[in-house]
């Protein structure tokens, strides 16, 4: 009872004081228990707004351009943002296909952006279009070119040579009587800025299906093209089983190699699979091709020093797993990029060791002779990153741009609240000096007339349109997903951290407060 006497003599803010300091403890340590922190070097993630599948570009300036597909207002959408000296634009729509009665279709943007910083865009509705703008006007949807119509089709990507011309692959459905729905590989190319496209060449020479094609131009103008094959290919997925496969040409597209199967086992049965591969070109020339290995659930890669005339065998990466054994994805893909050190940087979602049931963004090393170690991006709890994709900008800035499926929703698209993510960090490489790249006005009929006819249209035509009120603005990064960390995550830490030394203060206060009232009592 003296003890509770002496509490209650206490002035009215030490108790309360030690109340809500022990209160705070108790929070910020319950907070630990379900945050995932990003990687060191890493920026806290931000998120640009709904839906999915991004791409992401810089241009000579350091510019970052990011698109990704929306569906919303009975609208199938390219959405774009930029980042400009560390601060993102409002997301908005710089194409439109109006949905029809079937449903929405994913727009599955690309990007490319040309050493005249240029940018390119491919996308789709059920037909794949290419577009064009200044990078200084790419925010406006007045300066996209006239979307030109390539072909019925789903995936594509783009490329360019040293010469100037454009080089796109895409993937489009053939029916046969075996298989009524198998998309196949086609290549066109551009000598005219991407004004006209040559015919279409099936280069995957398959009887199956094709999927989620990486398209390189080497420092010998070779194309190499890697991609998934089985059966299937509508809506971004095949049926099990599935390989990867790898072809060349040597004369700028007039030619192609067979189809060369890169683990010739795998795709024979659901014992043996392979998916998600990419390719890059390394310092010393050679072409590193990195893929995820299925039941096994490892990241292999393999080497060829002689341009795509022969293979290392499949080895895996060193702490490289897959996800196959916590969530079975099939619309998932690996993305890799090349700094100004010519060291290749590969992003892949997936754990660092086998016995993980949580899902990172990760990112590996290639520095030419080794594999350095996993790098995490960020990590998820209960929601499931997808779909990475890597820039590199002024020689060593690298851009990852994701999207992430909500716990509630990993399988129903219609209900998810999927959010596009973006994140950066600085490695040693050379730095490049950036390229001025003015931002453009808005156009006015008097701008247009001054401005470059191959650029920019003189109005705007369908699918293009302006934006509208109804865009979504980017949501805050707090009220998408409780797994990842918000840029209020340092001040916790400090509070956290503070924590314990001033409930020492209190108790060490406390206490002389005791000891003083039982003497004078």
């Amino acid at each position: 009872m003296r003890l509770l006497n002496v509490f209650f003599r206490f002035p009215r803010w030490v108790p309360w004081m030690s109340c809500g300091i022990a209160c705070l403890w108790l929070v910020l340590f319950g907070a630990t228990k379900t945050l995932q922190a990003q990687g060191a070097g890493w920026s806290t993630p931000v998120s640009l707004g709904p839906y999915w599948f991004p791409d992401v570009a810089v241009d000579g300036s350091g510019r970052v351009h990011v698109v990704w597909s929306y569906g919303g207002d009975g609208f199938d959408t390219v959405m774009y943002a930029a980042n400009v000296e560390g601060a993102w634009s409002r997301p908005l729509d710089i194409a439109a296909m109006p949905q029809v009665a079937g449903g929405s279709e994913a727009s599955r943007p690309t990007l490319l952006i040309t050493p005249d910083n240029i940018v390119h865009l491919t996308y789709r509705d059920t037909t794949i279009y290419y577009t064009q703008a200044p990078a200084g006007g790419a925010g406006i949807p007045l300066y996209w070119r006239e979307p030109n119509p390539i072909a019925e089709g789903y995936f594509s990507r783009l490329a360019y040579d040293s010469e100037g011309v454009l080089h796109m692959v895409y993937t489009q459905n053939v029916p046969t009587e075996l298989c009524r729905v198998c998309y196949h590989l086609f290549y066109v190319r551009s000598i005219d800025d991407g004004f006209t496209w040559s015919d279409p060449v099936d280069i995957s020479v398959q009887l199956t299906g094709s999927a989620k094609p990486s398209l390189l131009v080497d420092r010998n103008d070779h194309l190499h093209v890697v991609w998934e094959s089985g059966y299937g290919g509508s809506y971004g997925q095949l049926s099990d089983p599935t390989t990867v496969l790898y072809t060349v040409s040597r004369d700028g597209g007039a030619s192609w190699s067979p189809p060369y199967a890169l683990d010739p086992a795998r795709g024979q049965g659901t014992n043996l699979m392979a998916r998600n591969i990419t390719i890059a070109e390394d310092a010393n020339g050679n072409l590193l091709v990195a893929w995820w290995g299925i039941p096994e659930d490892l990241v292999y890669y393999q080497l060829s020093r002689d341009g795509g005339q022969s293979w290392s065998l499949p080895t895996p990466i060193p702490g490289a797993y897959g996800i196959w054994s916590v969530y079975q994805s099939r619309l998932d893909n690996y993305a890799s990029a090349v700094d100004s050190a010519g060291r290749v940087h590969l992003v892949v979602v997936g754990r660092r060791q086998p016995e993980q049931t949580q899902a990172e963004l990760l990112r590996y090393v290639w520095d030419g002779s080794n594999w350095l170690g996993a790098d995490r991006i960020v990590g998820y709890e209960r929601d499931m990153p997808e779909w990475p994709r890597i820039a590199v900008g002024l020689g060593n800035q690298l851009h990852v741009v994701w999207f992430v499926r909500d716990a509630e929703n990993l399988f129903n698209s219609d209900a998810g609240n999927y959010q596009v993510w973006h994140s950066m960090r600085t490695v040693d490489s050379p730095a490049l000096s950036p390229i001025p790249v003015p931002t453009l006005p808005v156009p006015t009929p008097i701008v247009r007339t001054e401005l470059s006819v191959s650029h920019l249209p003189p109005t705007p035509t369908s699918p293009i349109r302006p934006i509208t009120v109804e865009n979504p603005a980017p949501p805050t990064s707090g009220i998408v997903s409780s797994n990842i960390r918000s840029e209020h995550d340092e001040m916790m830490v400090l509070l956290f951290s503070l924590a314990p030394v001033v409930l020492v203060i209190v108790f060490l206060a406390l206490a002389f407060q005791v000891r003083r009232s039982l003497r004078s009592d």
